[in-house]
Formats: structure tokens, sequence, C-alpha cells
């Protein structure tokens, strides 16, 4: 392409792709490429800009990936973000503070900055900023010739610094991300201000080129498509249906373990959205049976892989049923980067694996890689940007608008309770610590249970205890909370409120939770987790909150900490753009029959949940003996990530 361009170097961080879309919000066409990158392509290639992403490792680390030093002398502006940063100072002579003694900033942080930069243009001298690192730099530590240009002044950090001579930014915090919200000004300020960037990139070049990526690619050969029913994979179904000179299009709908009444809603979306001729595959006990067999039935990363491999093989069934040929059929799949990203399947070499996507990396896929015969025209994108082509290409609200629902379905959201967890020493003592941190926000108590969830740290993926908390229905003090435990306490990545505790006598006792419940993935355990799903789907459609919801993630976990003899439910209702960072949706307290026009009143105040509604759920779920004890995720993305496993 001829046009201009900013490139971003991975460093293996989950947010890279994250770094490249906001840079083409900023109608600026910008590619990811590996950070080893010969010095000699980006002088020939002249890119108007350069941005390091963040990355798991420490710059101290053997084998840990650097830039060439050469880059900071082509005269081309850089920018260095959170890892990016650290190297940026670590490569011109500075220190990077590191070991067990650094106080690790996740999260949330403000930032006092230098609103008088270029960097920083239309800023206030003080903003929310997304932090998620390990390593910092202190003011003693900084490299000759750069300046700090902001602060972090809980933990005296520096967040930015400058070489305006040579046009090297960085900062510790992460701009790309929803989090932070004027990350995009701060992006846009280096593409069009630091690199003089024109506006010239737009959705309708991506539709363009996604057209063409697909014709070189499959040429006049045939296509398998296997399509979910949700925005990604159906747009790749519309994308090839409307881009000539390719051979015939074969779609596929594989039914998994989807919610109730699932599989024919989507079915009749797939036809709504044009799709012809779907091939419709029954499969639920299959994969049932696949997660049974396995060695830990209970490992999430095993459970995904066990996932990913049949879909596989399934797949490889379907081809050998139609006769399609494997040497010259291509497979076209709805792949986003976030997929990619979590999968370590990234553009650089370094990303760390946070959860195994059943799109991504299965023999059946991979050998078909091998061969060259996969096609994904949505591998550089996100979910806001794929809902946004989805639109522009088409495509009815009903398929553009719906929430996601991944492939692995109520198997990943089925959460063992685990003995050998409870019975230790330090299974209290990290329980005192989380209780004290409750009490200190202003809870009536805190502690972990027997269960393990998936997070992601610091760029990777870490598998560490549930939190609960306890106490009065207030928001802050709630999310005070919420945010310290995992930052205070490295045992615990995920944390959630008991809606419940209102309605349940007697009072929490350690002593139940050395026997918690076992909780895999069984057809009865699968029906289960329907009803609860189906039964809270239902209710919070009934205040109209699930338009407003990103997405609804009921989770059947093994917990029973009030000795009902029932598993817990909980509830995972988030908001976000792109799925790299999310946020838990805020309950409030007003009641639907108060107000005459109740969808007036809620979009006007911007309600997206109720306590009233939870407390319907709760109820529901006691009545039917579906959950002995009910609650809402209120961890951000990270610590935690979106799905519990």
């Amino acid at each position: 392409m001829n046009q201009e361009k900013i490139y971003v170097l991975d460093f293996g961080g989950q947010y890279t792709q994250l770094i490249a879309k906001k840079v083409r919000q900023c109608n600026v066409f910008s590619e990811i490429k590996p950070y080893d990158i010969s010095i000699d392509t980006i002088v020939q290639e002249q890119p108007k800009g350069i941005i390091l992403s963040g990355g798991p490792e420490s710059v101290y680390e053997p084998g840990a990936p650097l830039a060439d030093k050469k880059l900071f002398e082509t005269g081309i502006p850089i920018l260095g973000i959170c890892y990016g940063m650290q190297q940026i100072n670590h490569l011109s002579g500075g220190e990077i503070v590191h070991g067990a003694d650094v106080a690790k900033e996740y999260g949330e942080t403000i930032i006092k900055l230098d609103s008088g930069n270029k960097l920083f243009k239309g800023l206030d001298n003080q903003i929310i900023a997304w932090m998620s690192h390990g390593d910092s730099i202190q003011e003693g530590g900084l490299a000759k010739d750069f300046e700090i240009i902001a602060e972090s002044p809980k933990t005296l950090y520096v967040a930015a610094i400058e070489n305006r001579a040579k046009k090297i930014y960085g900062v510790q915090f992460h701009p790309e991300v929803t989090h932070t919200p004027q990350g995009k000004q701060i992006i846009s300020n280096f593409v069009h201000n630091i690199c003089g960037c024109d506006n010239s990139w737009t959705m309708a070049n991506y539709i363009e080129e996604a057209k063409k990526y697909v014709r070189e690619t499959v040429g006049k050969n045939d296509v398998l498509c296997f399509v979910s029913g949700g925005v990604d994979s159906t747009f790749v179904a519309a994308l090839l249906a409307k881009t000539e000179g390719i051979g015939k299009v074969y779609p596929v709908y594989i039914r998994a373990l989807m919610r109730q009444n699932e599989n024919e809603q989507v079915e009749q979306s797939l036809q709504n959205a044009g799709v012809e001729n779907l091939i419709s595959i029954k499969a639920e006990n299959r994969f049932i049976q696949a997660i049974q067999s396995l060695e830990d039935p209970s490992d999430p990363e095993q459970k995904r892989k066990a996932i990913g491999n049949l879909f596989g093989q399934i797949m490889q069934e379907t081809c050998q049923e139609l006769k399609i040929n494997p040497n010259t059929t291509f497979l076209a799949q709805g792949t986003l980067y976030t997929d990619l990203i979590e999968s370590g399947k990234g553009v650089g070499k370094k990303a760390a694996t946070i959860k195994s996507h059943h799109n991504v990396g299965c023999k059946f896929i991979e050998d078909m890689k091998a061969k060259g015969k996969v096609v994904e025209p949505n591998r550089l994108i996100f979910k806001d940007e794929i809902r946004e082509a989805a639109k522009e290409i088409g495509l009815p609200p009903e398929i553009y608008e719906r929430q996601p629902y991944p492939g692995p379905g109520l198997a990943i959201r089925t959460v063992n309770g685990n003995a050998n967890w409870a019975i230790t020493t330090d299974f209290y003592d990290i329980s005192a610590k989380v209780k004290n941190i409750a009490e200190q926000e202003g809870m009536k108590t805190g502690y972990i249970v027997p269960v393990k969830t998936v997070g992601v740290q610091g760029d990777g993926r870490t598998y560490k205890y549930l939190a609960v908390l306890e106490g009065e229905r207030d928001w802050t003090k709630i999310r005070a909370a919420t945010k310290r435990i995992p930052q205070e306490v490295q045992e615990v990545n995920r944390i959630v409120y008991e809606v419940s505790n209102n309605h349940i006598l007697g009072s929490t006792q350690f002593t139940h939770f050395e026997k918690p419940i076992t909780t895999l993935v069984t057809k009865d355990s699968i029906d289960q987790l329907k009803e609860i799903d189906y039964e809270g789907t239902r209710i919070i459609d009934s205040y109209g909150f699930s338009k407003d919801i990103s997405q609804t993630i009921f989770v059947l976990f093994g917990a029973d900490p009030h000795n009902t003899g029932l598993r817990s439910a909980a509830l995972r209702a988030v908001s976000t753009d792109d799925f790299m960072t999310v946020t838990p949706i805020e309950p409030v307290n007003t009641r639907k029959a108060e107000h005459q026009n109740w969808e007036e009143h809620r979009k006007k105040q911007g309600i997206k949940m109720t306590w009233e509604c939870l407390d319907r759920i709760a109820e529901k779920l006691y009545d039917r003996r579906l959950a002995g004890a009910f609650y809402i995720d209120t961890t951000d993305k990270p610590p935690s990530t979106t799905c519990w496993e």
C-alpha cells in the first residue's frame, strides 16, 4: 500500500493489536510487524511512525525481546507503550526497577502529566489511565537526554518520558485500551501531531481489501465456511458471498455446547442473513464425552484444547462426507485477532497464551494452515470493528448487535471446585488477607473459595483463586475492594460479590470450603447451567438490559460456602468495545415498578443493571433449587479474563 502507515512492533503484548486498531480509529493505516524486523526494511518501507508494544517479560530476562538500538537513529518518531517504554529507557542507558519488591500496578490509576507536551495536547494535567505492569522506571533511573512528562503519584513511578530532539516518547500506561478514556487522544496526538499523518483510512477501505485478500488467497477454489451465527463468522460468510471470482462456498454450523434454544435461533438468524444451503451438525454429546475423557477434565486449557480438537475432527469428517478435496478446498474462519492474541498466535514470537481458542491451533486447522489453505479475513480486527464492517456490508442488526458466544460455550462456564486447594494453611492465610482488605474497604467480610479461574495479568496468563465479597450494596466500596485484592493478594485474580447473602440464614464458616462440590462437564451440569442461563437471561431481557450489555455470561461453579448442598452460580455482565479489556456492569438501586415509562427512564439514566433484577434472578434460582448462592463478577479484565476459563 502506498498510503501513510504506522508500524506497531510486537513484543508479545496482549494489547498489540489494540494499538493498531486505535491508530486506525484515528483514520491512519497501521500494520503490525515482528519486533525483530530489520532496520533496512523499516527504512526502505518508510513508515511515518513506530509504536513499540507492551510485553509479558522484563528487559533483564535472558532472551527478552528487545528493539535494535539503531531504530532510535532512523529519525522516525517512536512511541513505546509499557514494556515498550521500559526498553526505550533500558536501551538508552537508563535503569528499570525489577524484582519481587516492586509495587505492581494493575487497573485504573490517576496520572499527572505535562499537558503542554505535544503527546498530551488537549488533555488536562491529570487523567485516568490503565496500568498492567510489574517493572517500572523511577526518576533516578531515567536515561540521558530524556525528560519525565508524566508521573504515577501513588507509586512515585515515571508514567511517561520524552526525548524531544529524537521524537522518542514512552508511556507506562496503556492508551490503547478503552479503560484509558482519553487514550485515543494520546494516540492521535502521536500519529497526527508528531508523525504528521493525515486522515485517509476507513472501514470501506478495509472491506475492499478483505475481498482482495480472499480472492488472492482462494483463487478459483471452493471454500468450507464454519459459521456460529455470531457476527464474526457470519460476516465472513457474507463477505465470501460478495467476493466475485472464487469457487463454491459450503456454510456449516456445528451444534456444540450452546445455550437453551440457541441452536434453533442461530440457524434462523443465519437464514435471515442470507446464508444459503446451511449444513447443520448435531454434536453436543460428543463434546461432553471429549471433555470427560481428559486426564483432568476440570483443567481449563485441557478442556479448551479438547473442544478445539473435536471441532477440527468434525471439520475433517464434514470434508469427507461432502467429498470435498482437502488439497484444493480452503477453510474460511471468523477468527478475530483477539483469538489469535489470547492463544499466543499473534504476529510476534513472544505472545503469552492466555487461553486456547477452539478456532485457533487445533490439528486440523494447523494442517490446513501448513498447506496454506486457511483464509481469515477478520484476523487483523476486533469485535467493535467487525460489527462496523458487518453493518457496512449490509447484515441485519440481529447479527451485528448479537452478543458473542464462544464455540466452547457452556463447557468453559462450568468450573470445578477442588478440595485439594482447601486443606492447606496457605489457603486460610490467603483468605485472611482478602478478609482484611474487604473490611478495610467497608465490606462485611471477604474470603476465597476452592475454585480457580483464568486471568490475564502483566500480559501473562494466571490461574488463581476466586475471592468472594459480602456486605453492603455500595458499588464504590465493592469496586474499591475488588481493585485492591488482586494487586495486594497475588494468589487471587477474580472477585465476586454475593447477591444472595441477604436471603440466606446463617454465617459463613470456612470449614464448609473443605467440601467443594465436584462440577465437571456432564450432561447433568450442562443441563443445569442451561436452565440457570435461560432463567437469568429471561429476567435480564424483561428489564431491557440485554441490548446494553456487551456480554452476559452465567457460570456454574463448585463452591458451597453456606453448606446448602447446591452448587453456586454467578453472572458476569460486562461492558467493552474490544474484549481485550472489560468492565463489570454497575447495578443501581431503583425499581422498575416505580417508573411508568421504564424504558425511557432506563435509557435516560443510562441504567444497565439493577439490584432488583439481580434479586429476581437469585430468587428464581433458589425457588428452582438451581443454585445455593448467587454472585455477580465485579472484576475488570485485566486482572481476570472475560469468561472464567
